[in-house]
């Protein structure tokens, strides 16, 4: 037996129980529960399929950059109208306003009539930023800086926040951290590794190691292209194209590029489990339990989130998956369609 049906034989025991999410006060949990297609039961499937089969629609964007305090900036890219609620997008690790599921959110933020906000964290535009720091999974200054600009701008804009993945650690840890004086109406946060040191032992692991490998490519290739021609680089680059785990990375880069002792140091002080406790602002979290990068484990309990939060732990779905439907080759996508109905409850829409 090969290590893909020992892992699908393992978490089918695992999960296979019925979601029981809870709802923050008079909030209504969504009345269409997530139905992974029978055809994608797998979680590696549900990962698979969005990426290399779903098309990415047309979007008419508007690039702005936005200079930072520190000397450096934010390339950003607006999509949908020139006025009214403003939805800030982040993305995943290495992701890009290109990436699947980013493509779907502003599409379906479009629709709704908001303003669609999409952040490029540093050195993940297609241009190479000013100062030698990269972004990490902890940083939440510069989504900070973005929106005190914006608010400054727009002072009584309506705000709210999406964050997949890495994104969703960053958006759950600021708000965590700002409380009740966070600028945001409302946020909602999917497939997030709330627990750094234990979703990073998962990846070294059986198949996860797939992904894992797929990603440190892209990071290699991202610090490579920024230090390449530094005769003095702040890194150990060879250090670092060495690398061949997300800690063995985070012990050469991320970790001294950005102040933390080591990698350890780096998980301890970035994972989102921390500070969830600290929301105030309605906030939904969405997490599946066969998540191939994020193990059960590094969930936290219901009883560590604050009551601000609308929290869906979904026995399948995979890592920002979520695909329904009953017909082979004809997916659902039920992701985006909870996040808008969610957003709903706080942010000003025309009925349709």
């Amino acid at each position: 037996m090969n290590d893909l049906m020992v892992e699908e034989k393992i978490i089918q025991n695992e999960v296979d129980s019925p979601v029981q999410p809870y709802s923050y006060k008079n909030h209504p949990i969504y009345d269409k529960p997530f139905k992974p297609a029978w055809w994608l039961h797998s979680r590696h499937l549900q990962c698979i399929w969005p990426t290399y089969f779903r098309k990415n629609k047309t979007l008419k964007t508007r690039h702005e950059r936005f200079e930072l305090i520190d000397g450096d900036f934010i390339d950003a890219e607006w999509v949908g109208p020139k006025s009214g609620p403003i939805v800030v997008v982040l993305h995943g690790l290495e992701g890009s306003i290109e990436s699947t599921y980013a493509n779907a959110i502003l599409h379906a933020i479009e629709k709704t009539g908001w303003r669609a906000l999409f952040i490029h964290f540093r050195n993940c535009s297609t241009s190479r930023n000013r100062l030698d720091r990269f972004y990490h999974i902890g940083d939440t200054g510069d989504i900070m800086n973005v929106l005190s600009i914006i608010r400054n701008r727009e002072p009584s804009v309506p705000l709210a926040g999406v964050g997949f993945s890495l994104g969703g650690n960053v958006l759950l840890k600021w708000l965590g951290e700002m409380k009740q004086n966070c600028p945001l109406v409302a946020g909602a946060a999917i497939s997030v590794p709330f627990k750094l040191a234990v979703a990073s032992e998962m990846t070294t692991k059986g198949i996860a190691k797939y992904y894992q490998n797929m990603l440190l490519h892209a990071m290699k290739k991202a610090i490579h292209k920024k230090f390449h021609d530094r005769k003095h680089p702040p890194i150990d680059l060879a250090k670092a194209m060495q690398a061949s785990t997300f800690r063995d990375f985070d012990d050469a880069v991320t970790a001294p590029l950005h102040g933390f002792n080591d990698a350890g140091e780096y998980y301890q002080k970035s994972s989102s489990c921390y500070y969830i406790s600290g929301i105030r602002k309605p906030t939904l979290v969405i997490s599946a339990l066969d998540d191939p990068l994020v193990p059960p484990e590094a969930i936290p309990a219901r009883s560590e989130f604050s009551d601000s939060t609308t929290v869906e732990i979904h026995p399948r779905g995979g890592h920002i998956g979520f695909v329904g439907g009953n017909i082979p080759g004809l997916a659902e996508y039920w992701l985006e369609d909870r996040i808008i109905h969610y957003l709903k409850n706080f942010l000003p829409y025309k009925h349709q």
